[in-house]
């Protein structure tokens, strides 16, 4: 218990460094800080072994959204984008259970967070995203997943 309220401060004291440097200094990616600022887990940075660990990877059990919501919802979108199949936001939330009952425990707002996080690190063409907010197929809030990320007014610290 004590090992996991020391991680769970390095966490807030990591979080709070990479969010200050990145607004302040002009450090990190628009999908890092993105990532960090809404508690989505960074999983297209992460590293495989032959590089130094970025400073998310020793805290994966600690952002809202985890790693494996991040790979599945990413694993999905691709393969939607190569087969150029039709989806919506709607029918995302219909195949996950978002507007009911999910039992895999899938809610609106990871599916709006992991797509910001995937388009701000520009994974899929600006077609895929379009057709999958497309107006009056989405709701309201999805709409602007495809805006600029203002890094001064984007991010809370």
């Amino acid at each position: 218990m004590i090992e996991n309220d020391i991680m769970g401060a390095l966490f807030i004291q990591q979080r709070v460094q990479i969010l200050h440097l990145g607004k302040n200094h002009g450090e990190f990616s628009d999908a890092y800080l993105y990532a960090w600022d809404s508690g989505v887990y960074p999983l297209m940075s992460d590293t495989d072994g032959s590089v130094p660990r970025r400073p998310h990877e020793p805290y994966v059990k600690f952002f809202n959204t985890s790693k494996d919501k991040v790979a599945r919802l990413a694993k999905r979108l691709d393969d939607a984008w190569i087969k150029k199949e039709e989806l919506t936001f709607y029918g995302l939330e219909d195949e996950l259970g978002v507007r009911g009952f999910s039992s895999l425990g899938w809610d609106r707002s990871d599916l709006l967070h992991i797509c910001r996080y995937l388009y701000l690190d520009r994974r899929f063409d600006h077609e895929f995203w379009e057709m999958l907010i497309e107006n009056g197929k989405c709701p309201s809030e999805a709409l602007s997943l495809m805006s600029e990320f203002e890094r001064e007014s984007d991010i809370y610290i």
